[in-house]
């Protein structure tokens, strides 16, 4: 039994040296002792003052170009257009130019946008000029109503007040307005008004034309504007069609009435010579 008992004795020996040998276990980590994952920070949550809905977004780009402010096109997403026509806004009224769509901005485009007069028709006088889409003119005889959409059946071009009896610089000085107005289309208004005639006007121009527009202008309807002479009245509205000729004058479509042009452009002194300002 001596025998057994020393082979009893080595066995406990091993399995003492084995059980010293491994390696004690860890303790599980707790949430609290594993470290954070380094990387970057967390993203800045939405800013709530800016525009973000595509269709509010298209939305504002309609009314940017509709009040001369060539915004692209209205697709829903904020591009270097519509950055750059924010821009030119901001810079015209004032406001503080940083090129973004916020919701007041937006708002205030669509309240500029709902003030602006709905030019259906305009109340001719006798002397007033209308142009039409087939080539033809018509110095109106007597007063009347004018329909800007269609003329009986013809497409107008434009209709222009009566210059009788005005002396030759204020019929220049008017053209020259106009041709002012088109070149900074999208800007504040010109008002025109001079010393030597009663009547003044205000002179707006736009990038945006309506679809029968465009169609007027056919092939150059891309570099054409829209422009008004806005009268005393509710119905004393001047609209028009002009496109620019090769030698950068501007023109009617379908007529052949050019609008002059001061030799230099309008400086201060040829502005003061033909009664703009800037609105």
């Amino acid at each position: 039994m001596r025998g057994g008992s020393k082979l009893t004795g080595a066995v406990l020996l091993a399995l003492l040296m084995g059980s010293c040998s491994q390696p004690a276990k860890q303790a599980p980590q707790t949430a609290a002792s594993v470290a954070p994952p380094v990387g970057a920070p967390a993203p800045a949550p939405p800013d709530q003052n800016l525009v973000s809905d595509e269709r509010a977004v298209a939305a504002a780009q309609r009314a940017l170009t509709q009040l001369g402010y060539n915004a692209g096109k209205p697709d829903g997403v904020s591009g270097p257009a519509t950055h750059r026509a924010i821009l030119a806004f901001q810079k015209d009224h004032g406001l503080v130019e940083d090129g973004r769509l916020t919701l007041a901005l937006a708002n205030m485009l669509n309240t500029l946008l709902a003030q602006m007069p709905k030019i259906n028709a305009t109340m001719v006088a006798a002397g007033d000029t209308v142009i039409f889409g087939d080539g033809s003119t018509e110095i109106v005889s007597s007063e009347r109503v004018v329909a800007w959409e269609q003329e009986g059946g013809r497409a107008l071009v434009a209709i222009r007040p009566s210059t009788a009896g005005w002396p030759q610089a204020a019929r220049a000085g008017l053209d020259w307005a106009i041709t002012h107005a088109l070149d900074v289309a999208g800007g504040a208004a010109i008002q025109w008004s001079s010393t030597g005639v009663d009547q003044h006007f205000e002179i707006y121009a736009s990038v945006a034309l309506s679809s029968r527009e465009t169609a007027l202008a056919g092939g150059a309807a891309q570099s054409c504007r829209h422009f008004e002479l806005r009268a005393d009245g509710p119905q004393k509205h001047y609209p028009g069609v002009a496109c620019p000729d090769v030698k950068g004058g501007w023109y009617l479509p379908h007529s052949r009435i050019r609008l002059a042009r001061p030799a230099t452009g309008l400086g201060s002194s040829a502005s003061d010579a033909a009664g703009v300002r800037r609105q």
